[in-house]
This record gives structure tokens, sequence and C-alpha cells, in this order.
């Protein structure tokens, strides 16, 4: 594997309710990069992320595991965490080392406790969030069902990017709503074909993304209740800004066991979730920020330090460092040893 530069490196920890499919979906992604040669199942005990004998027997994770792919010119770290309950410290740890969390959700039983648990994890570690609907082949499967659940539980922030088209209970026609593009699966690999009709179901699914768009700006969001339309790049800049700024949650779908949906779900990762590099820089503004304010609160600046003579004298210095110029290392993303003096 080749050396890969920062923004060209994400981080994604997969999370979600036990036995939703986040251990397939890693295998299938791990599979279609060519990182793997063979498509492991977790009931056949051989995948890549669930090597441990006790995760073998139980056919669950029991800890976080990583497992790096390359997918379009992207590195891709893999985090694949537990979702039963006994093991959450697994899904934190994953967290932490993230920079976005992909919650799987099951298409047949829709939003679980461990489903909340992982959006909560996110949201306190604020990572970026995108769901990923499971198993939409299985005949009990109800897409549309769980999209209204997702918007009831997390709010109009929840944004339709790939949905299915459900054809004689078949869900074989995975459509992506901001290239406005299908794909059929039937065959087992994607071919482009005409968009199908959905009828108003297509208007509403749309509405959804430009309710999530509007809240991403305030100019959007008078544009939006103004009742004009959005520009396709107006939606576009919108959906990528507001999945990096955690302000939307957008939805892709498909079947991991089957293969279903998945290149569109990588090829979208690719686009929304931030590099490392974005987080990095992220987190350095918010450090210099929280470090700006304790310097005007003089928390900081004013460090009394007494000697053995009973004299008191102000130190401008945190660690025997000029405070100014810590700021100033941490505010550009400058080593800072504190121990050089």
């Amino acid at each position: 594997m080749k050396l890969y530069n920062a923004k060209d490196i994400l981080n994604i920890a997969i999370a979600g309710h036990s036995g939703a499919g986040k251990t397939s979906i890693a295998e299938a992604m791990l599979y279609l990069s060519g990182a793997t040669d063979r498509f492991g199942k977790v009931g056949e005990g051989n995948t890549v992320c669930d090597y441990d004998p006790e995760e073998i027997r139980r056919k669950a994770s029991i800890s976080a595991a990583s497992a790096p792919l390359e997918w379009k010119n992207k590195k891709i770290n893999l985090l694949d965490a537990p979702g039963l309950f006994d093991f959450e410290g697994g899904m934190c740890e994953a967290m932490r080392a993230a920079d976005t969390a992909l919650i799987v959700v099951s298409g047949r039983d829709g939003v679980a406790v461990g489903t909340e648990k992982a959006f909560a994890a996110a949201e306190k570690n604020g990572l970026a969030k995108i769901f990923f609907v499971n198993g939409l082949c299985d005949e009990s499967a109800r897409f549309y069902r769980v999209f209204e659940d997702l918007k009831a539980n997390f709010g109009p922030s929840v944004c339709p990017v790939v949905v299915p088209f459900i054809q004689d209970g078949q869900a074989n026609i995975y459509i992506n709503l901001l290239e406005y593009k299908a794909y059929d699966y039937s065959g087992g690999k994607p071919v482009a074909v005409a968009m199908p009709d959905m009828g108003d179901r297509l208007e509403g699914l749309r509405t959804a993304i430009y309710e999530a768009v509007a809240e991403t700006d305030d100019e959007l969001f008078e544009k939006y209740f103004a009742g004009e339309p959005f520009t396709p790049e107006e939606v576009i800049v919108g959906v990528s800004k507001g999945v990096k700024s955690g302000t939307i949650t957008p939805v892709f779908c498909g079947d991991a066991l089957l293969m279903r949906g998945m290149e569109q779900f990588m090829d979208g990762l690719c686009w929304l979730a931030p590099s490392a590099e974005e987080k990095a820089d992220a987190l350095i503004e918010e450090i210099g920020q929280q470090i700006e304010q304790s310097l005007s609160g003089s928390t900081l600046g004013d460090i009394a330090q007494e000697d053995h003579s009973g004299d008191t004298r102000k130190l401008d210095t945190l660690h025997g460092f000029p405070v100014s110029k810590k700021f100033e290392d941490l505010q550009f993303g400058r080593n800072y040893d504190p121990k050089k003096r």
C-alpha cells in the first residue's frame, strides 16, 4: 500500500446495533476494493475483522478491529466496532480514533437502541455521521419505513442520498438522488438504467434533501422558505459542507451480503466524509479558541509562583514557555514541547 497524504485518508468507525451487518459491510468494502481476494461471512467465521476465536464462536464482534483499504485514490481505515452492549467500550475506542461514524441500520428492524447509542457517541466525539440501511434484499426489509424512523428520531438533518426502487418486492435498482442516476444490480454488478417512475415519492425525497440543505446556511434557509428552488450545485455543495460540519446525516442503502449498492456508497464516502487533514485542522482551531478564551480570562496568563523567600512573582508562562508562543504553536499546528525551555 502506497503512502498517502492526510487529505486523502479517511478514518471510518462502523457502529450500530448488534446484527445490523457492520462486519459484513466492512467485508464487502474490503472485497470490492481488492484488499481481500475472498468475501468472508460472519456465519462462516472467516471474516477479516472477526478473527478472535470468541468472536467466531459468538458470530459477533467483541472488540474494535481495524482494516485498511484503497478506493478511488483514497486510503480508508475501517474501524469495525462491536454492537453488543457488553462490549460498548470497543465502540467508544473506535469513535475516539475516527473522523466519521458510519452507523449501520437494519432494513428490517429499523432504529434500535444500538443506533441511538452510536449516534450519541458520534455526537459526543464531534464526528461526521453517515447512515447505511442494510439488508434490503430481505423480504421483510422496509426501507421507507426505516427512513421515516430515522427522520423522526434524528430530525430534518437526515438526508437521503441513495434509495431503492422496489419492484415486485425486490430491491434491485438503487437511485442516487444527487446525481439523478439509477443502477440495476439484478445481474450482480451495477448497470446504469433509465430513471424509474417513482411518482410522488421522488418529490418527497427531494424535499427531504432541500430541508437538510436549508439547515446548513442562513441564506439557503431563507431561500427555501421563500419557495425558491435550489440549483444542483447548491444542493451538492450544501450536502458536502453539511456532512463535514455535522449538520447533515446522509442516508445510503443496499445489501452488503449481496453487494447491492456498495459501489455507490463507497464513491459517496470518498467525497462526503471529512479527511484526516480536515478534522485535524478543525481540532487545532478548536484548541486555539479554547486557549484564547482561557487567556482572555487571565486563567493562564497570570500564574503566580512563590519562591523560597516567600516573594510572589507573576509568570507570563505556561510550563516555562511564553503563553503567547504556546498558543501560536498550537494555533498553527507546530509541535510544542513543554520540556524545552
